[in-house]
């Protein structure tokens, strides 16, 4: 019986969406390789391939403003106590058979441009990659562990394998002795999350 209620129900909360109508973003929502969308005094951003990156009010109508310096792919940005970690990648992307790549960190009190403390720490490298190897340093993905405070990045392409590395959370450069491990392989675009004790890594695969 409790098989059918559900049943019931699911079908009542489709047929009442399939009613609503269907709503873009609107603004300028246009941008390459966006990075995760963080909330910085009450608006919210996020970073893209080349610099810059969008801002919105309400997480619905955006627009541009938003700045980041180094240009470079695919940036990843979190907030960690204070202050926001943006890392982003200054690589061939494996374009005309380039490999060679790094991902560099960097810190900023704020992300509003229009603040008095916005100022970008100068760009650390944190991992790269050679034209020869199965690896290509680009789309990093952070991730600050909510159990353990440790702070991990991933990276990598389509053509070879994804790596994670850790990272200190207190400076945003690696951690001392520690190299990169292989964990996936055949994806891009990673991204980690952590939900009810599992931890997921996050990829696109195809066209």
């Amino acid at each position: 019986m409790k098989s059918i209620y559900l049943y019931s129900s699911v079908a009542s909360v489709a047929l009442l969406l399939s009613s609503l109508p269907l709503m873009a973003q609107t603004g300028a929502p246009y941008i390459h390789d966006p990075s995760t969308i963080m909330e910085c005094d009450g608006k919210y951003y996020t970073f893209g391939t080349g610099g810059g990156g969008l801002i919105s009010e309400d997480g619905w109508n955006w627009h541009g403003g938003a700045e980041r310096p180094g240009g470079g792919a695919a940036p990843d940005v979190i907030k960690i106590g204070d202050r926001y970690l943006i890392a982003y990648s200054a690589t061939g992307g494996g374009l005309g058979g380039g490999h060679a790549g790094r991902v560099l960190t960097m810190w900023n009190k704020t992300l509003d441009p229009s603040s008095p403390d916005f100022q970008y720490t100068e760009p650390v490298e944190v991992a790269s990659s050679l034209d020869d190897e199965d690896c290509d340093a680009i789309d990093a993905g952070l991730l600050l562990d909510p159990t353990t405070g440790r702070l991990w990045l991933s990276y990598g392409t389509y053509f070879g394998f994804i790596r994670m590395v850790e990272l200190d959370p207190a400076t945003g450069r690696r951690i001392e002795g520690n190299e990169p491990v292989n964990v996936a392989i055949d994806c891009e675009a990673t991204d980690l999350i952590y939900r009810n004790g599992w931890y997921y890594l996050l990829g696109t695969h195809g066209t």
